[in-house]
């Protein structure tokens, strides 16, 4: 047995070295990083189902005909290789992991890049998901306000990396996952050390604060840290995933470590998106179907959920049942629930199709909401659950905008074809007109307010959504007080939300003031 066991490592670790092997001669003329030791780490936990898993640090042992490959070892004997290249390509460097499983092991592998600065001197980015210290963000959301050190599923973010600024410095470095993301698998449990129940491609990535540096963190299979992020504003225990590597099987994992200049957090952003633009070299996607099935399909929606009561005639899909997809009572104005544009989507199908239901419909819907569904100071009702007889008494910025934006897209097809709709017309210029009285003194909007004006949530955070409705109202009325009030959102935008204390300041409000522009341009 013992010789069996010897002739098996022999096997993997051949393997693996033939696995490096084949990735230098592919790249060509490669350079190792030298100081390994020191900004590499790694560790590898091991697990048996129904007990608790240990974790094992990994030393870096260079091999001896390559420079740039390395054998990771535990103190103790483990049941799995662990072989590492690192080499310089292009400016960045690659990291290769190769990992062999001498007999059947439960593992999640973990490694940490030290990016060299000062953790409180750095902003952090992961796509989609995280911007600066997300202290934007309620507490009830991953942000510095939790923890100052985060892992996350890859799946979380538009792109798999994270994204370190030091703005002392003006450096940052980056790590993406580089590997095809091609299965995922179940788990009975979503916190915790969980067995999964086949094979993922699913990683984690994310930063931690080691001794006062900003260190880099990725690793296989998933986990997720010190909170498990399930849905909006929910935070869950931490998660640690384990996958089986049967006995010979092999699993390589590929990232890529990046570090440059940047004069600023926003061209550090601007840098990354290029170079993730770049990397991935996303595609339309490719479908059988045309514009107009699609629309054909689609519009069955139209049909099927319409709900016509006394109060209100509105589409049901707030709110729906995947299991039985029954109307409910539920009505919303813009986000999810989207009735007004909707209704306007249909008129215009339903006239370019000339099907006479959807028109119908439509206008069923437009003169339900003309007639009842304003509050008694002029602003949407914006989500109502009739079959419980209740109207949401706080309104928000967010749905507010969207049902204007809806009715003014809807009075401008209108204009266009001849016909007016004078009420409807007093009704959009009002609620701009309240919009006006909302905006505070440096642009911004609050997030949530109630009928009578008073403020239940002042921060600015959904000042944008106004922006299109009240260039759309320009452009629409002619009033420039509009404009002027657009204007003062981008002001907000970059003078709060994206840029504070930006030395290019004056530079970016004329990019933003170039995009209103561009807005009165391309819409009608």
């Amino acid at each position: 047995m013992i010789a069996t066991d010897s002739h098996n490592l022999i096997y993997m670790n051949l393997k693996c070295l033939l696995c490096g092997i084949a990735i230098l001669v592919c790249v060509g003329t490669v350079k190792a990083i030298d100081n390994v030791s020191e900004r590499v780490s790694a560790s590898i936990s091991l697990k048996v189902p129904g007990n608790e898993a240990k974790q094992y640090p990994l030393t870096f042992q260079k091999t001896k005909n390559d420079k740039s490959a390395y054998q990771l070892e535990a103190s103790e004997r483990i049941p799995l290789t662990v072989y590492q290249t690192i080499e310089e390509k292009g400016g960045k460097s690659q990291i290769t992991v190769c990992i062999t499983a001498l007999e059947d092991v439960y593992f999640n592998y973990s490694q940490q890049v030290s990016t060299g600065f000062r953790h409180d001197d750095c902003q952090f980015y992961m796509p989609g998901f995280w911007y600066r210290r997300n202290l934007r963000s309620p507490k009830s959301a991953p942000s510095f306000h939790t923890s100052d050190s985060w892992l996350v599923r890859e799946d979380r973010l538009s792109t798999p990396l994270t994204g370190i600024y030091s703005e002392g410095t003006k450096r940052f470095m980056t790590v993406n996952r580089i590997d095809q993301f091609e299965n995922d698998a179940l788990t009975t449990h979503r916190e915790g050390e969980v067995i999964l129940s086949g094979k993922t491609s699913l990683g984690f990535t994310g930063f931690e604060n080691r001794n006062g540096i900003a260190t880099l963190s990725f690793g296989f299979p998933y986990q997720e840290a010190p909170k498990s992020y399930i849905r909006k504003l929910t935070l869950a225990p931490q998660v640690k995933a384990f996958q089986l590597l049967k006995k010979g099987e092999t699993v390589l994992l590929n990232w890529t470590i990046y570090e440059d200049a940047a004069e600023d957090y926003s061209d550090f952003i601007r840098h990354t998106w290029e170079y993730c633009y770049d990397t991935y070299a996303p595609k339309p996607v490719d479908t059988p179907y045309s514009i107009a099935d699609m629309k054909n399909t689609l519009s069955s929606f139209f049909v099927n959920s319409l709900v016509s009561k006394p109060e209100l005639t509105y589409y049901s899909g707030v709110g729906l049942r995947t299991d039985d997809c029954k109307s409910n009572g539920e009505a919303e104005v813009g986000f999810v629930g989207r009735v007004l544009l909707n209704a306007f989507n249909a008129w215009e199908y339903g006239w370019e199709s000339n099907r006479a239901e959807l028109k119908e419909n439509s206008l069923k819907i437009f003169d339900s909401y003309l007639k009842n569904g304003f509050t008694e100071a002029g602003f949407f009702k914006e989500f109502v659950n009739l079959d419980r007889n209740f109207e949401e008494p706080v309104h928000s910025i967010r749905r507010q905008s969207e049902g204007i934006y809806a009715m003014l897209h809807f009075l401008a097809y209108e204009k266009e074809q001849g016909r007016r709709h004078p009420e409807w017309e007093q009704r959009m210029k009002k609620m701009l007109d309240m919009f006006m009285q909302l905006q505070n003194q440096d642009g911004s909007f609050p997030r949530k307010f109630r009928d009578d004006f008073s403020i239940v949530d002042k921060s600015g955070g959904s000042t944008p959504s106004a922006t299109l409705p009240l260039v759309m109202g320009y452009k629409y009325f002619k009033d420039k007080r509009y404009l002027d009030s657009a204007k003062k959102t981008a002001d907000y935008l970059e003078n709060e939300l994206i840029s504070p204390l930006h030395l290019m300041q004056t530079v970016k409000i004329r990019r933003h003031r170039f995009m209103l522009q561009l807005l009165l341009t391309i819409w009608h």
